[in-house]
């Protein structure tokens, strides 16, 4: 008897058992069986960034949870440099077993463009999970700046021959393109400064080499609460509930004005559907327990999870409309 055949015929002796003439170890084994493995290793959870960054505080707050759901060993593994490539390129090389999982930044959608000669495809060549969180962007400026709002800022701009300066955390990053999209729509000109991340960019600010920076909450919050920081505007649709009395940049004239960054986690590409729902639901599970919600939440993230198709529109959605900006305000990437 060949193997399927012999496969097929157990299913069928399978069924036709009672369930309670079935021993204990026989119902627990075809329990784990219904389970797609993840195979005994460690997960890797790849982040393009360094400690102390937005993908690192999500992925911190997340793992403890994330391992508990899947009952396995869940690695933190911070591969930083080049705009995020290192890490991804790592993951798209990976198997597509779901033990190496890429939690990506805003980047992500951005790299394609940003880059001439990406070592993988961004559409083709990674699973979408899911999303997990987003947050907008600060207008986090030094205190010094004339300016106090974003209309402010925008005259600023157009009146002083030296223009405004604005600290971004790398080329092709989400902080350049707000700044840029701003700026275009306001039909004045920003001095660009890239830093190598958004660390040396806020420190940028407190020294006043460069007036503003587009910011997340949490890599400014203290400093805020210090006042040596202020903060022009939201980028979001709505304010945000630590900052009551800061308007949105669309509030401020520039209407329909948004960028969000985000947070998502990717497998290789070819990975096993069950597999990508088991992931999914852990993930989904881990990242609304009331203690994690607690702590990201009061950092100004917003818990967003989506299904893995909600994820893969969001990509090219975030590539077409930064794509644009990048065209429009003919950014110079490399």
């Amino acid at each position: 008897m060949s193997s399927p055949d012999r496969m097929r015929l157990r299913r069928l002796l399978l069924k036709s058992l009672p369930m309670s003439a079935m021993p204990a170890a026989s119902l627990a084994s075809l329990a784990n069986a219904a389970e797609p493995a993840l195979g005994s290793r460690p997960i890797s959870m790849v982040l393009p960034f360094p400690p102390g960054g937005s993908v690192d505080i999500v992925a911190r707050q997340l793992q403890p949870g994330l391992k508990t759901e899947l009952g396995q060993t869940v690695v933190v593994d911070n591969k930083p440099g080049a705009g995020g490539l290192i890490a991804s390129s790592t993951v798209a090389r990976a198997r597509p077993d779901g033990t190496t999982l890429l939690m990506a930044f805003d980047t992500h959608a951005i790299n394609p463009f940003a880059y001439k000669n990406l070592p993988y495809d961004t559409f083709r060549d990674f699973t979408p999970i899911t999303q997990l969180v987003r947050f907008p962007l600060v207008i986090a400026a030094n205190p010094a700046l004339s300016a106090s709002n974003v209309r402010e800022l925008v005259e600023l701009a157009r009146t002083n021959p030296k223009g405004v300066r604005y600290a971004s955390s790398g080329i092709g990053s989400l902080n350049q393109l707000a700044a840029e999209a701003l700026a275009t729509d306001a039909g004045v000109h920003f001095l660009h400064v890239p830093y190598k991340g958004g660390g040396p960019a806020v420190q940028a600010v407190l020294a006043g080499e460069v007036d503003l920076f587009f910011s997340s909450y949490a890599a400014v919050q203290a400093h805020i609460a210090a006042k040596t920081i202020k903060v022009l505007g939201v980028t979001g649709t709505s304010r945000i509930r630590q900052l009551p009395n800061v308007p949105t940049v669309a509030e401020q004239g520039f209407k329909g004005f948004e960028a969000y960054s985000w947070i998502g986690v990717f497998g290789p590409a070819h990975m096993q559907p069950a597999t990508v729902t088991r992931l999914h639901d852990a993930l989904a599970t881990a990242i609304r327990q009331p203690k994690v919600v607690d702590a990201l939440t009061a950092q100004g993230f917003e818990i967003a999870v989506g299904s893995p198709a909600d994820l893969g529109n969001l990509v090219r959605h975030e590539h077409d409309k930064w794509q644009a900006v990048a065209r429009k305000a003919n950014i110079q990437f490399e």
